[in-house]
């Protein structure tokens, strides 16, 4: 841990020496001469700067692959190129379950960096404060609960990946620290952070706060707060705080619907015309595909920030001259059609009882580029692809912002929390909610019928069509198992249902290798247990070799 601590002060101190933000333009970064870090602490806009440098460290190659690596590689959604395994060992073996201490791809280094950022920011930002008689003690909390909430989703990120992690709340000022600390339980960080995100939500902004979209959609604010709690209270299994986390912010989409209904008739579409344009399905508001072809997957995917974001990262190539490198690696750029990876092949299957049954469902082409046409393989669509008049379809630029949070991914966890409370009206809802969301991708209409008891299937179902390749599948598919009422038999489901269809008749080891419930988790790496031996007692057994 020492050596990561250092490498996060590293990043702190890069990012002061090379980034600042004006008050105009969240994204408009320029140089700044080298500065000493106890010396820059002095205003307000050097506090709004390091927080602009968490979420541009937050697009880092390192933590935007693994973003990709640890939630959508290890499911069932991706298959591998001829790419990685002649030229990709180390990802080879991570995409096969052949995981060691010593593979790269369980470092967390990027992450600890930015929650270094955070906690620097939380040490200083009070005494820039008591400094600056232009900041006020409102404008702290706030600056504060930004940070809070930041760390808490990376935190997040790291206890659904490896359970167990260090939970550092101080920040790393001196080389002369040492930092060795031992791994929290599971329990113990998500108590800190749900106790940080439900301060953090008294103070955080309100997203009307901000005029630029790129702010309302790229910081975190009281619903992407709330968004990010309804997810962790999910990953608990307290369903009834998620449900309501969940209900809150799809109340205030709907409120937000109305008014932007209302001015409409009024004669003014500048809400419309920035946000998307709306309808109902099944009651609940959404971009409307009727209103051209593919409308909702260009306002989501090539426009960004549109009515139904409530969180993304913002790309912009002024800043990274690469673009999101977690995509362009893993899913390809403009030059490549295919990178690292392609959708798996089963999931261009139509029979009755296939994942895309419904031959109308849009997202299939969307996810996979198919239409009808057979091939040997199906590289990833999604992000990637503009669409413009007739249906055609060209290779886009790299500058994708990722989406974090939006609107169906919280309709989808509401449904499966509400699928596991039970109850006849529980999962009735449950079903509204799935078939809303299907409706808007399958010309207003869903095949999809109500089945009380396969209730938890039909949500998960419905969030890999929806949600697939956004980094989620993979916590939804361990959701599926540590909820069970039989983890065992569920980790035996997910090998011979799930894991088998992606790696085909030639991944039996690879499936093999997911024996255990601790496979489920990513060992440390090795480089952390050398530096730091205190995590060395809470290393996953499931990766020792005796």
């Amino acid at each position: 841990m020492k050596k990561i601590l250092k490498t996060g002060t590293l990043a702190m101190a890069v990012s002061l020496a090379a980034f600042t933000t004006s008050c105009g333009d969240f994204l408009d970064i320029t140089p700044l001469n080298a500065v000493v870090v106890e010396n820059y602490w002095e205003k307000k806009s050097e506090v709004e700067s390091v927080i602009t440098s968490c979420y541009f460290h937050m697009q880092d190659k390192g933590f935007s692959q693994r973003v990709i690596a640890w939630g959508e590689l290890r499911g069932d959604n991706l298959t591998e190129t001829s790419t990685m395994a002649a030229k990709e060992k180390e990802l080879y073996d991570f995409y096969t379950n052949n995981i060691v201490p010593d593979n790269s791809w369980t470092s967390w280094a990027d992450f600890y960096n930015v929650i270094n950022l955070c906690n620097t920011i939380l040490h200083y930002a009070p005494g820039a404060q008591a400094k600056d008689g232009n900041y006020s003690v409102d404008e702290l909390r706030t600056h504060e609960a930004e940070a809070k909430s930041i760390r808490a989703l990376c935190y997040f990120y790291l206890i659904r990946t490896f359970k167990k992690v260090p939970l550092v709340l101080q920040a790393t000022i001196g080389d002369d620290v040492d930092f060795k600390v031992r791994a929290s339980s599971e329990q113990e960080v998500l108590e800190q952070i749900i106790a940080d995100l439900e301060w953090s939500e008294d103070y955080i902004w309100n997203k009307k706060f901000f005029d630029d979209e790129r702010e309302r959609k790229g910081r975190f604010n009281k619903l992407s707060v709330k968004a990010l709690l309804a997810d962790i209270y999910l990953w608990k299994g307290d369903y009834a705080k998620c449900a309501q986390y969940c209900k809150e912010i799809m109340d205030e989409k709907m409120a937000e619907y109305n008014v932007i209904k209302t001015a409409e008739l009024e004669g003014n579409f500048i809400s419309s015309s920035t946000e998307g344009s709306l309808a109902l399905y099944n009651g609940y508001p959404l971009l409307d595909e009727s209103y051209s072809s593919h409308y909702p997957y260009t306002m989501l995917y090539e426009r960004g920030n549109s009515f139904e974001s409530i969180f993304e990262l913002q790309y912009d190539y002024d800043n990274r001259k690469d673009g999101n490198e977690g995509i362009s690696y893993f899913y390809g750029n403009h030059k490549d059609l295919s990178g690292r990876v392609n959708a798996a092949a089963y999931l261009t299957n139509q029979t009755a009882d296939a994942l895309f049954a419904d031959a109308s469902d849009l997202r299939l082409e969307e996810n996979t580029g198919y239409k009808g046409e057979p091939s040997n393989s199906y590289p990833v669509y999604k992000f990637r692809f503009l669409y413009f008049g007739n249906d055609e379809r060209v290779l886009r630029s790299t500058a994708e912002n990722w989406i974090v949070y939006r609107l169906t991914d919280v309709m989808l966890m509401r449904a499966e929390a509400l699928a596991y409370m039970g109850g006849d009206e529980n999962k009735q809802e449950a079903f509204e909610i799935v078939k809303s969301v299907n409706m808007r991708s399958c010309k207003g209409r869903s095949l999809l019928v109500y089945d009380a008891d396969k209730i938890k299937n039909i949500v998960l179902d419905e969030r890999q069509r929806e949600l697939m390749f956004e980094g989620k599948r993979w916590y939804d598919l361990m959701r599926m198992v540590r909820h069970s009422d039989n983890p065992v038999n569920a980790m035996s489901t997910l090998r011979s249902t799930y894991l088998q269809r992606k790696y085909g008749t030639g991944g039996r080891d690879a499936v093999a290798r997911m024996g255990s419930l601790d496979n489920l988790y990513l060992p440390f790496y090795q480089k952390e247990l050398d530096v730091n031996p205190l995590l060395v007692p809470d290393q996953n057994q499931a990766y020792i070799i005796y």
